[in-house]
């Protein structure tokens, strides 16, 4: 019985440390301007430089393979900007667990935005891989309602339509610097 008590203790410990872990990793990608440390178990984790570069919070967040395969994107859309990294397109990804977003450096999951990323790399990309990215979108506060969810992690765009397009012609645009095949407009 004691035995039983203590594994649920332990399995418990490791959740909530890989959960930490995970906010700290985003919080380090969000604010590449301050210097963070990660100790779990005694051990050093990760280690952010502090330097304002989103390429040094990636390396030291994400890691080194990650961060190496990765093109800056950066661009506009009326009043909505997107700037940041994704992968190309033949570092494809087994799932979409590498692709973070940030709405006005709010870490969100978004439908909408994985959709616009995704069709960036549309006959890009292997079928069945995944690209990863990390992407801020910045736009006027009026434009995105943050009380859809209540861990505000999930956002409501007012102009979805805008916001999609400025991401997917941010991403098109950018893999198209690469030299790597244009896809056709949607």
């Amino acid at each position: 019985m004691r035995q039983k008590h203590w594994g649920r203790r332990l399995a418990a410990g490791l959740l909530l440390g890989a959960a930490v872990f995970a906010l700290v990793q985003k919080l380090a990608l969000s604010h590449p301007e301050v210097a963070l440390k990660f100790f779990r178990d005694g051990k050093q984790e990760l280690m952010t430089p502090g330097d304002g570069k989103l390429e040094s919070a990636i390396y030291a967040a994400l890691g080194r393979d990650f961060a190496r395969g990765l093109v800056p994107v950066s661009g506009s859309g009326g009043d909505i900007t997107v700037s940041g990294f994704v992968t190309a397109p033949l570092m494809g990804r087994g799932s979409r667990s590498m692709q973070v977003f940030f709405v006005n450096g709010r870490f969100i999951k978004s439908q909408l935005l994985t959709a616009a990323l995704e069709e960036g790399y549309r006959n890009q990309i292997m079928k069945g891989k995944f690209p990863g990215c990390v992407l801020s979108v910045t736009l006027p506060v009026t434009a995105v309602d943050v009380n859809v969810h209540p861990a505000k992690t999930q956002v409501k765009f007012a102009r979805e339509h805008d916001v999609f397009d400025a991401v997917y012609h941010t991403v098109l645009d950018a893999l198209g610097k690469t030299g790597a095949p244009a896809a056709a407009p949607a």
